[in-house]
């Protein structure tokens, strides 16, 4: 637990010992066990790296990082990759936790499709389509737009993780863990309209990647298509994209609620529109600045899951927030500033000319 948390932290193991005023070398077997450290250690570290000593007593095995982001992890340096690591695996300690005395109730779950086996079901070739579909269809999905993609996950057994990865290099990761619901962890610094398709793509590894293991580039390929498949069905899309130029994207998007770089990519995608105007979409996005962050976001959709934990332990249980700080091993402060949660906005309509 000593690495996870400095790694929380982003100090290095030297940095630590600088601040413990001790040898890097008697810190570094503490960590591998080598050396058991005195019982006032703890306490120390503690204060170093701003934890209660109970931290350092927890069980449970950290994770590493998922397979399937291997590509996303090569830009990342080495610290800003052990402190998202460390975030996800605390996290996932408190749901863990909050778990063992509240109870989830879902009759639905987040499957894990065989490709092969769905194969067997139909004479035609499977498409990264149909797989989309399919997950609609058993979810009871209307036609149109997903008025919240977070809800959608939740309600289907997720949970949905806001965390600060503190760059954004990386908008969501997703992990699939024995006796946890799947877990989405979720950059609260991306643009929202990212956020909603980056989280389909975390579905798509949930669903189709937790089983059968491919290439890197393959799977991110399948993700994302699913990603776009999933949120803009193709029946639909092919209807509305009588015309390809940024005001009909911007209305576009406030329809379907996602950016106009995935409806342009679902659109060149089912070959709706040719190489050139692709190209000068981007180019155009690119001279507006619009490839980093556009216009006209769509409301930011707020996790409910881990909230209805926490009131529980509180209205229920009858947890203070000290309580629930020493439950989780952290300080107040640190408790109350992660724990803090957004209002829910209410959606409001809008009309596809």
């Amino acid at each position: 637990m000593l690495i996870l948390a400095r790694d929380s932290r982003g100090v290095t193991q030297a940095q630590l010992a600088g601040l413990l005023s001790m040898g890097q070398g008697t810190l570094s077997k503490y960590e591998t066990g080598v050396l058991v450290a005195p019982d006032e250690f703890a306490d120390e570290a503690g204060r170093a790296l701003n934890y209660p000593a109970s931290f350092f007593f927890q069980a449970g095995q950290p994770y590493g990082f998922p397979p399937f982001h291997y590509r996303r992890r090569k830009k990342l340096s080495a610290k800003a990759l052990g402190k998202i690591v460390a975030e996800m695996n605390i996290r996932r300690m408190h749901v863990r936790k909050f778990t063992t005395s509240f109870q989830l109730q879902s009759n639905r779950f987040i499957p894990e499709i065989d490709v092969d086996e769905f194969q067997g079901r139909t004479k035609a070739p499977v498409t990264i389509d149909d797989l989309a579909r399919s997950l609609r269809e058993s979810w009871m999905l209307p036609n149109g737009p997903i008025e919240s993609v977070v809800e959608i996950i939740e309600e289907n057994g997720g949970i949905v993780v806001p965390c600060d990865f503190g760059t954004d290099l990386l908008d969501a990761m997703s992990q699939r863990v024995d006796g946890l619901p799947v877990l989405f962890f979720i950059n609260t610094n991306a643009p929202s309209d990212r956020i909603r398709h980056t989280l389909c793509h975390e579905l798509a590894h949930m669903v189709l990647h937790t089983t059968a293991f491919k290439g890197d580039e393959e799977m991110e390929r399948e993700a994302d298509e699913f990603a776009g498949a999933f949120l803009l069905p193709s029946d639909e899309v092919r209807k509305q994209l009588r015309r390809f130029d940024l005001p009909h994207l911007a209305n576009m998007k406030a329809y379907w609620k996602v950016s106009m770089a995935s409806i342009a990519v679902r659109a060149h995608r089912l070959k709706l529109i040719s190489d050139y105007q692709n190209k000068m979409f981007w180019i155009e996005m690119g001279k507006l600045g619009y490839r980093k962050r556009e216009p006209n976001e769509p409301p930011r959709e707020t996790p409910q899951m881990l909230k209805r934990m926490v009131e529980f332990h509180r209205k229920s249980l009858g947890y203070s927030d000290s309580d629930l700080a020493n439950l989780l091993c952290m300080t107040v402060p640190e408790f109350q500033r992660m724990y803090a949660f957004e209002t829910v906005a209410r959606p409001s309509l809008r009309l596809v000319n």
